[in-house]
């Protein structure tokens, strides 16, 4: 992996501070850099990452949620999610074990245990991986629907939030035990069809959270405001030409609708382990397709940031250390660039995808 960048001082150094003249405008890095190393010395571009946007998950009692909600607004924060599991349940912890305020997924006191959980086929339920206490709902049952939805719509109301932002939501991608994806397909997307009809009877913006591939979005992006993606400039995906643009593709496509993508920068490449979780890949990714204007909705945004120093931190300052974008990406072979009013951007596409980024100033 290489990336090219201008350093805060004006003068072109590599990782081992010699000058190299071939880089006179920048300055290259090879996978070795640490965040002790050459820190950025100006100012950060932004404090926070969504200063329009944030989908709060939760905090240590009630008071200390509302005042990071109170602190969010005072910030200029526009829309505020409420986060919640669109599929499974948990049982309320102990008193004295910490329990993050508020809830992010059904209790099992506001269930029918043995007729609400998903069965494998030896009819055991069926639970999240690697916790045997959460469980998965069964999302064909209207009266699971209406429970989940009813519950997370109405906490939204109560905390003022103006989205509804509902993690584990899958689409042909990936299902429960016991469930064929088909199946499990046609009962998310009826689940989502009737979180889109009351989102809207109580002005809410819906976001899902999913790692169903792009190839499928267009099946159920009309019933959403905004999809967070964990799997954005997948490896897999990076090796292949076809695969990569067909992401790109369908990332602009989403915009056109008027839906905000957000990208999460964990990318999950198999149990237990993280890929590039610094987010610079998928930060290159988000500015190949980002609009010269980059929209509220209708946009592309990575998040969350890593709030590390510049160049590792990535995405929070690319978009003002790079102005905006001078017409649309462009493939040479299996390169593809896009420039900026201030650089350029190049990923290549193979069994070991590169990347890399130039400033001109």
């Amino acid at each position: 992996m290489t990336l090219v960048c201008f350093y805060g001082d004006g003068i072109a150094k590599p990782p081992d501070g010699k000058q190299d003249k071939k880089v006179a405008n920048s300055i290259v890095f090879n996978g070795g850099y640490t965040s002790q190393k050459q820190k950025w010395q100006g100012p950060y571009h932004n404090k926070q990452l969504f200063s329009w946007f944030i989908p709060t998950t939760t905090a240590s009692s009630e008071m200390e949620y509302r005042k990071l909600l109170r602190t969010q607004r005072e910030n200029g924060v526009e829309f505020i999610g409420y986060y919640y599991s669109s599929c499974t349940a948990n049982p309320l912890k102990p008193s004295g074990h910490y329990a993050g305020f508020p809830e992010r997924t059904l209790p099992l006191t506001s269930i029918k245990y043995s007729s609400w959980i998903l069965k494998d086929t030896n009819d055991n339920f069926v639970t999240w991986p690697g916790d045997k206490n959460r469980y998965y709902l069964d999302l064909g049952i209207k009266e699971v629907r209406e429970a989940i939805l009813t519950r997370a719509i109405g906490n939204a109301m109560e905390f003022g939030a103006n989205v509804l932002f509902l993690d584990n939501w899958n689409y042909k991608y990936w299902a429960p035990a016991g469930q064929t994806k088909e199946r499990w397909a046609e009962k998310t997307l009826i689940f989502l069809k009737r979180a889109r009809e009351l989102t809207s009877g109580h002005n809410l913006k819906l976001v899902v959270n999913t790692t169903s591939s792009p190839h499928y979005w267009p099946e159920f992006a009309p019933y959403l405001d905004g999809i967070s993606y964990e799997m954005a400039a997948h490896p897999y995906r990076l090796q292949n030409k076809n695969s990569y643009e067909q992401e790109l593709d369908t990332y602009e496509k989403m915009m056109q609708m008027g839906k905000t993508v957000f990208l999460y920068t964990d990318t999950l490449t198999h149990k237990g382990e993280r890929w590039d979780e610094d987010g610079r890949k998928v930060a290159a990714t988000a500015m190949l397709v980002m609009p010269k204007d980059n929209p509220h909705w209708g946009g592309i945004y990575v998040s969350p940031p890593r709030y590390e120093v510049w160049p590792v931190g990535g995405w929070p300052m690319w978009p003002e250390q790079l102005g905006k974008p001078i017409g649309p990406r462009k493939w040479e072979a299996n390169k593809v660039s896009r420039q900026f009013e201030r650089g350029t951007i190049t990923v290549t596409i193979g069994e070991n995808p590169t990347f890399e980024i130039i400033f001109k100033y």
